[in-house]
């Protein structure tokens, strides 16, 4: 495995991978960018393709290209690994003849949805009937580019017209394993998608996986037809993991931190042509466990606007509960028209500010407050009952207590009913959502590149200050090392004798890359993040430090030794304060004593 990542490696370019997904500019050496993994106004992400890695400076992601495709694409390694070697025309083998095998069977299932969509965008455009279906979705307010954007199309009112077409160059059960044709019991085959608008549905790296068809013509009459037709679970489509437009809102999900999740495609469609574009749908069934821990990949905030009829009402309520267990948090959108049901409507009807409206999300907690408030008859005891029962199970899922004591408060005032008699219920209630899954709140944030080792970034600006004026390392007092991380003293101690040597020479200014290395391969040797740390630093010394004077760097110095020391020494004071009070409280003298000779101490190093 490590010699194909490696090959990867030096076939990708790293400045070509990120470029593909970023506008990249030249800076120096290197090139920035925009942080595609939060929100920032000016670029502090850099990349540089003589180290061969990528680094932000403004919340300390970083990695190689395998870290980036991680991240930017949400997968984990495997994944990563699929995309790169595709992209530098690596081929994955594996022992098992069957796994071959299956691979090709999948990329056959891959190339046969491909060419259905495009099929089907040709009946649409060209067609006379896919014509009457194209006005009708300009009626319904998707303008061209949307159309052509999402590759919508059209399937004809034909038992076979897709079975013909494909069945040029697949056999009969290629097109069945893709899921667009149905066994007939007598035998034979039939299109599955007949007469119908046609929504392509794309996996997280925009390959065609599946479709949804809504019935349009003369099929829409009959009332045995269902409106929806979804692709079944084939090798390539599985529907509790595919998140509809996620192939397109992924990033701008990660630049808003919250994902919108609505009910249908034309709501995602729509919301995306007015400028909202961190929109996604479950793809053909109801909101998963599965959609979700893609998502959590993405943001920890999650806003659901589903219809306003009581199916929607039911998928607001599991999509809170399941949400709620993976430590989402969760807000409500409503749309209260009568004549405006969903996101497309609300599109159709005032264009580009749903991308306002879409923002202004109600916490769970107030939403079900006002609905509970508007259902409940609170003038009865039976009334104050049930509105018990409705809002004391989702306060009883809030982790903070200070957010939920306001809410007691608050139901108390309208039940007019004592706190204490609230808690008591409370105390008995079931968490919202911990029926819904058994890892419930156990899904931490993800941070991009190696967070695990990742530096202080003042100990980080200090280690690039090093790195950019190699004599800098012999002003570190060894008694101050009480006041830096154990990983700054690694890195520095793989540092400073190669600043020794740099510093030997005068003509040399900085340390080089090639001394660097050298550092990144000791490092390397003991633990890799701190390999990639050390990379960081040196990207940091380059871009941060490159108009600066040497006097100037001897003050910024200086100024983040001043900085870590008070910091830690603030700290230290902070917990001391704790220690003296619990030893007020508990009568002991000596310890007591002990603790205020060493707040005075610490204090007065602190004004010094």
């Amino acid at each position: 495995m490590a010699g194909i990542v490696d090959q990867i490696k030096e076939r990708v370019d790293i400045v070509d991978l990120i470029s593909s997904y970023l506008k990249l500019q030249k800076s120096g050496i290197n090139y920035k960018a925009r942080c595609p993994f939060h929100n920032e106004k000016s670029g502090s992400f850099f990349v540089s393709p003589e180290r061969q890695i990528w680094h932000c400076f403004g919340c300390s992601a970083g990695g190689d290209a395998f870290g980036f495709v991680k991240q930017i694409e949400g997968v984990e390694f495997p994944e990563a690994l699929r995309i790169l070697a595709n992209r530098a025309g690596v081929k994955l083998e594996r022992q098992s003849p069957e796994y071959q095998e299956f691979q090709s069977a999948k990329t056959q299932l891959y190339e046969i949805c491909e060419l259905a969509m495009r099929f089907f965008e040709k009946q649409l455009h060209e067609s006379a009937i896919g014509k009457n279906a194209l006005t009708y979705l300009h009626e319904r307010g998707l303008t061209d580019e949307s159309i052509k954007e999402f590759h919508l199309g059209y399937a004809p009112e034909s038992w076979s017209a897709l079975y013909d077409f494909l069945g040029r160059n697949y056999d009969n059960n290629e097109i069945l394993n893709a899921g667009l044709i149905v066994k007939k019991d007598n035998g034979g085959y039939f299109d599955r998608f007949r007469s119908r608008i046609m929504f392509p549905i794309f996996d997280i790296n925009g390959q065609t996986v599946g479709f949804t068809g809504r019935v349009f013509g003369e099929l829409a009459k009959q009332e045995d037809v269902g409106k929806y037709v979804n692709s079944p679970q084939t090798p390539i489509y599985d529907k509790s993991r595919i998140l509809y437009g996620l192939d397109k809102a992924k990033l701008d999900i990660r630049r808003a931190s919250r994902c919108l999740v609505v009910e249908g495609n034309m709501d995602v469609i729509m919301s995306h042509q007015a400028g909202a574009k961190n929109v996604v749908a479950s793809s053909g069934t109801a909101l998963t466990d599965g959609h979700l821990k893609i998502i959590k990949r993405y943001t920890d905030n999650l806003d659901l606007c589903f219809d306003s009829d009581s199916a929607g009402a039911m998928a607001t309520d599991r999509g809170v509960d399941l949400a709620l267990a993976k430590g989402f948090n969760v807000g409500i959108i409503t749309i209260n028209e009568l004549d405006l049901k969903d996101p497309a409507d609300y599109v159709k009807k005032y264009g580009i500010k749903w991308s306002e409206y879409a923002q202004k999300s109600k916490p769970f907690m107030d939403f079900y407050f006002e609905t509970a408030r508007k259902t409940f008859d609170i003038t009865t005891a039976l009334g104050k009952k049930l509105l018990a029962q409705k809002l004391l199970p989702l306060l009883a899922s809030m982790a903070n207590k200070v957010e939920q004591s306001h809410w007691i408060g608050e139901i108390a005032l309208v039940l007019k009913t004592k706190e204490e008699v609230l808690y008591k219920e409370l105390a008995a209630a079931k968490p919202r959502g911990l029926e819904s899954s058994e890892e419930s709140g156990s899904f931490p944030s993800q941070r991009a590149g190696y967070a695990a080792a990742s530096l202080d970034p003042t100990e980080e600006t200090l280690l690039s200050l090093i790195v950019k004026k190699p004599d800098l390392a012999q002003k570190i007092n060894p008694e101050d090392k009480k006041f830096f991380s154990e990983h700054f003293w690694d890195l520095a101690a793989k540092l400073k004798p190669l600043a020794d040597t740099a510093g030997a020479k005068p003509a040399e200014k900085e340390m080089p890359a090639a001394l660097l290395a050298q550092a990144s391969q000791l490092a390397s040797s003991v633990e890799p993040a701190l390999a990639m740390s050390l990379e960081f630093t040196y990207l940091k010394s380059q871009e941060l430090w490159k108009d600066f004077k040497e006097g100037e760097l001897d003050t910024e110095f200086q100024k983040s030794i001043a900085q870590i020391k008070k910091r830690r020494i603030s700290a230290r004071l902070a917990n001391l304060e704790y220690d003296i009070k619990a030893a007020e409280k508990g009568g002991e003298k000596e310890k007591l004593a002990a603790l205020v000779n060493e707040f005075s101490k610490i204090s007065k190093e602190l004004a010094n």
